[in-house]
């Protein structure tokens, strides 16, 4: 006779499919976006983004992965999840990235969406940058 479980619950997908990187929630706003895009892999279309939102008591909320390009598909790998994070301890991961993979100003680019009130501001900002696909937008 076999034992049934109960009360199993199933788990949820991996984050690596989850098309919700990030969630924001009441009261929070994005922060600051970071693209590295070394030239070796420009081909393949290959960045390594570093995403961040400030949370209503005022940390920051970071997710950074892997993003290419396979047969015109969005691909995103080695998500990392770091739920909350001091504004100064981002600075320094962020140098950090910098220094350790030799980036050069060229291959690095900042989007600081700290300067709008609001998170419709920053959504309509990320759009006419081209830099948001409305698809994930809730």
């Amino acid at each position: 006779m076999k034992k049934r479980l109960k009360n199993v619950r199933s788990k949820k997908p991996h984050d690596e499919h989850d098309h919700y990187l990030m969630k924001i929630r009441q009261g929070e706003r994005l922060y600051k976006f970071y693209y590295f895009r070394p030239i070796a892999g420009r081909l393949e279309h290959f960045e390594y983004r570093i995403l961040t939102k400030e949370k209503t008591n005022g940390m920051l909320e970071m997710v950074s992965f892997n993003f290419k390009i396979i047969s015109s598909v969005p691909q995103k790998s080695s998500i990392t999840r770091v739920p909350e994070i001091s504004k100064k301890q981002l600075e320094d991961i962020v140098q950090n990235v910098v220094r350790k993979t030799n980036t050069s100003p060229d291959e690095f680019e900042e989007l600081d969406l700290s300067k709008f009130s609001t998170i419709d501001e920053q959504l309509e900002f990320l759009k006419q940058q081209d830099r948001v696909d409305t698809m994930y937008i809730m």
